[in-house]
C-alpha cells in the first residue's frame, strides 16, 4: 500500500519543470501585454483625438490641416498670409505696412529674435521691437480687442 503513494521520480526535476512553466508563462503574457500596448500607441492621433473628444467632422478635419501645418514648418517651409485660418486676422496683416508684416512674420512664424530680425532687415533691434509692438497693437484694435 505504501508503494502507491511513494514517488519514484527526481523532485528536483518536477520543481525546475513547475518553475519553468510558471516563467514562461509570466514571459508570454509580458509579451503579449506589450504588443497590445504597442498597438495601441500606433493608433494615429486624429483617429485618437476625434473617438475620445468626440469631435466632430469638421474639428478633426481643421486639427489634422493644423497638424500638417505644424509638420511643414518644422520642415521650413511656412504658410503664407493668405493660407491662415482666421479670415479676421488675415485682412489685419494685409492692412499692415510691408515692414511690418516682414518683422511679425519672421518673429512669429519663424521664430527669430530681434537681434536677427535686425540683422536681416538692416535696422536696429530696437527699431525692430517697435515695429512688431506697434504692429500687434494695430492688429487687436482692428480685430476688436484692448
Amino acid at each position: 500500500m505504501n508503494e502507491k503513494n511513494i514517488y519514484t521520480g527526481s523532485q528536483i526535476k518536477n520543481q525546475f519543470t513547475a518553475y519553468l512553466l510558471g516563467f514562461v508563462r509570466g514571459k508570454r503574457r509580458d509579451y503579449l501585454n506589450k504588443k497590445i500596448q504597442v498597438s495601441n500607441a500606433e493608433k494615429p492621433l486624429e483617429e485618437s483625438a476625434a473617438t475620445k473628444t468626440d469631435l466632430s467632422i469638421e474639428e478633426a478635419l481643421e486639427l489634422k490641416l493644423r497638424e500638417e501645418a505644424l509638420l511643414r514648418e518644422a520642415d521650413g517651409t511656412y504658410l503664407k498670409w493668405e493660407e491662415l485660418s482666421d479670415k479676421r486676422l488675415v485682412e489685419a496683416l494685409l492692412v499692415l505696412r510691408e515692414d511690418e508684416r516682414k518683422v511679425i512674420y519672421q518673429h512669429v512664424f519663424e521664430e527669430r529674435t530681434f537681434d536677427q530680425i535686425s540683422l536681416t532687415n538692416g535696422i536696429s533691434s530696437q527699431r525692430a521691437k517697435g515695429i512688431y509692438y506697434y504692429a500687434i497693437r494695430k492688429i487687436r484694435k482692428m480685430m476688436g480687442g484692448d
